[in-house]
């Protein structure tokens, strides 16, 4: 029974090893690229690119904030190489994603409380008056935002982003990650080892009905975010975001900034009708985008209408209130965008 025992030990022992082995690989692989920034006691991770007096224009620089998770690298991947030119960029990983701190305090899952890390940041930065872009859960942040510090912003793009509450419940893995002891087990024992190889699912989910760009897992080091902490940090933000919704959502009347929401029409991740139609229907004055055929990711897959939005967000231009519908790509337009 004893060598039993002491073989029992020396297995628990070498596996434990060979997780914090691939935490440590993982970032290796995809060190920080970015800066540092300090807000409410914590260190922001965020890239900042692009012309600070783009062409002696009148530009508003542009703040990005991506969703569940994502880190910044998934803007890197997308909308930064396209706006770089002519706009000042910023993207940040949110607090407890990518290489962010978390700042302490039990409410950082609330959307508004990341809101105002966020508008922090900038001020330490010294960034005023940006357009905002939120994605997907990076959208609760951005109307979020705009309901607290709606003066500071010169306008707010809304894509495919999460800001209603919803029926029904989160992936069982979140409820079992909120168990002191299971939670823990689940998280060092299946999640670290082997999240990478469950991923690949969830990526094409959250593409379809469009595949996802080759090698996109490793362009925005998606296993970043299977670091224990990292991702018990986006469990809490997924598990308790509808509760936030719930009492966000019925103030949305009050937003008065420039407004374009982007939707895709066969988003299954968060649905058009339940959240973007329903923003739309709240902000007065506001533009909303239906795009044809397309899934969770319009910043991937049609680059080009959520990057004309920025820029005329960016300028200063009137938003064109009303539904837009762009009708499905060819395969031939997809291939030129790509």
């Amino acid at each position: 029974m004893s060598v039993l025992i002491w073989l029992f030990v020396v297995l628990l022992v070498s596996f434990c090893l060979y997780v914090v082995f691939l935490i440590r690989q993982t970032e290796k692989q995809f060190p920080r690229q970015g800066k540092l920034v300090r807000s409410h006691d914590a260190d922001l991770h965020y890239v900042d690119v692009g012309p600070l007096d783009p062409d002696g224009i009148d530009r508003a620089p542009i703040v990005l904030v991506h969703g569940a998770s994502g880190n910044l690298r998934d803007f890197e991947a997308s909308l930064i190489p396209l706006l770089a030119d002519k706009h000042r960029v910023l993207a940040f990983d949110r607090p407890g994603h990518g290489w962010s701190e978390r700042p302490d305090g039990p409410d950082m899952h609330d959307p508004a409380r990341q809101a105002a890390v966020i508008h922090e940041a900038l001020e330490n930065l010294g960034v005023t008056r940006p357009v905002l872009l939120g994605h997907s859960w990076g959208g609760a942040v951005a109307s979020a935002y705009a309901l607290s510090f709606g003066a500071d912003l010169s306008g707010l793009l809304v894509l495919a982003g999460a800001t209603h509450p919803w029926k029904g419940q989160v992936a069982w893995y979140h409820r079992l990650l909120a168990k002191p002891v299971l939670g823990t087990v689940f998280l060092w024992g299946v999640v670290v080892p082997l999240g990478r190889v469950m991923a690949a699912a969830g990526v094409k989910s959250t593409f379809a009905p469009d595949p996802a760009p080759t090698g996109y897992e490793e362009a925005i080091g998606l296993s970043l975010l299977f670091r224990p902490d990292h991702f018990r940090h986006n469990s809490a933000d997924t598990s308790r975001l509808r509760d936030h919704l719930a009492g966000q959502s019925a103030r949305y009347h009050e937003i008065a900034v420039p407004t374009v929401i982007i939707t895709g029409n066969r988003d299954q991740t968060v649905l058009a009708k339940l959240h973007s139609y329903a923003l739309h229907e709240q902000i007065t004055g506001s533009e909303l985008i239906k795009l044809e055929g397309v899934g969770h990711m319009p910043h991937h897959v049609r680059p080009d209408i959520v990057v004309d939005a920025l820029a005329r967000l960016a300028a200063g231009e009137s938003v064109r209130a009303g539904l837009h519908v762009h009708e499905a790509q060819t395969a031939a337009q997809k291939a030129a965008l790509r």
